[in-house]
């Protein structure tokens, strides 16, 4: 069994590295209101996918506060004093609603209405959440909407490409003479998308397996795109070994499914997931949720492309795709 990889970001071009380096060096946050410029749109993003969409649109014309903080989760995130200041000096919020972010949902609650409040999730389509593998025990690792649809929008790169759209009208609208700067922008922003979900609908035509058993339910979205049936196993977190009972029905669905590929997100310790693996005869490997991405990892030039690029060729791997 081949080791598991470390996270750190392959095939990432010293061009692209320094591109979104001078992107989030014009784009981060502040805190001190002297160096916000009367020429940009000061907004609000709550969490890493929104942020990069927001600042790929608005470039050096928009000053961006980030509610999430680099490499933290999302779903539980609680907005500092600091962070709320920002937010309510900002003229424009982008964010997810649905019990996504309690409290991020929460504070755009209390802002005036002088604040544009744009709930990108609203103009999506959702997906039920996929149910556990049948057989295992314990709770599966993953959020849920307060409606019971699965949250993870981004994963296909279709529902980026709209939520673009959306960005680009708000920024259009609070800073009319930039409108042109913001379109060409979002545009080449929506090509990237766009050629990125043609990767994935021919990249996977072909496949050993179809079944893309993950530890975490967050891939349903990048399944459903691929027309791959995702697999959410439970009772494997950080803090619990998988009962028996768990690894014997993981072990059956994968020799049932021709699976010899189990995937694991990066907050699973290594030993836990290579040990998994090979009691259920399969090989473990990593896919990234791209729901917060670390400082490090930003510096490095990662982006929300370069990391699914990562998860496709991971996946096509595992499933053995031709």
């Amino acid at each position: 069994m081949r080791t598991i990889p470390t996270i750190s970001r392959r095939g990432i071009s010293v061009l692209a590295l320094a591109a979104m380096s001078l992107l989030f060096v014009s784009c981060s946050s502040t805190s001190d209101p002297s160096s916000e410029s009367a020429d940009t749109v000061k907004i609000s993003a709550s969490f890493y996918p929104l942020v990069e969409i927001a600042s790929r649109v608005g470039g050096e014309k928009v000053t961006l506060v980030e509610l999430t903080p680099p490499g933290e989760g999302a779903h539980d995130v609680q907005l500092t004093a600091k962070t709320l200041d920002e937010l309510s000096r900002s003229q424009a919020v982008f964010y997810i609603s649905d019990g996504f972010q309690p409290d991020v949902e929460k504070a755009v609650a209390s802002l005036p209405n002088t604040i544009v409040k744009k709930d990108l999730l609203s103009t999506l389509s959702l997906l039920n959440v996929v149910e556990q593998l049948q057989g295992t025990e314990g709770e599966t690792d993953g959020e849920v909407l307060a409606s019971g649809k699965d949250p993870h929008v981004w994963l296909d790169p279709v529902n980026m490409v709209v939520m673009t759209r959306t960005v680009l009208e708000t920024l259009s609208a609070l800073q009319p003479e930039s409108a042109a700067t913001f379109t060409t922008n979002a545009n080449v922003y929506i090509s990237e998308l766009e050629e990125l979900g043609t990767e994935i609908d021919t990249s996977m035509k072909n496949c050993a397996s179809r079944a893309l058993v993950t530890s975490h339910r967050a891939f349903a979205y990048l399944a459903a795109r691929a027309q791959l049936q995702q697999v959410a196993i439970s009772g494997v977190n950080p803090e619990e070994e998988p009962s028996a009972k768990s690894l014997e029905a993981i072990a059956a669905f994968a020799k049932t499914n021709n699976v010899s590929t189990i995937f694991f997100e990066t907050l699973l310790p290594a030993d836990l997931a290579k040990t998994l693996a090979t009691q259920v005869g399969a090989t473990a490997d990593l896919l990234d949720p791209v729901e917060g991405i670390s400082s490090e990892d930003l510096a490095a030039g990662a982006t929300y492309i370069s990391l699914q690029r990562d998860n496709l060729s991971r996946i096509a791997k595992g499933l053995r795709c031709s």
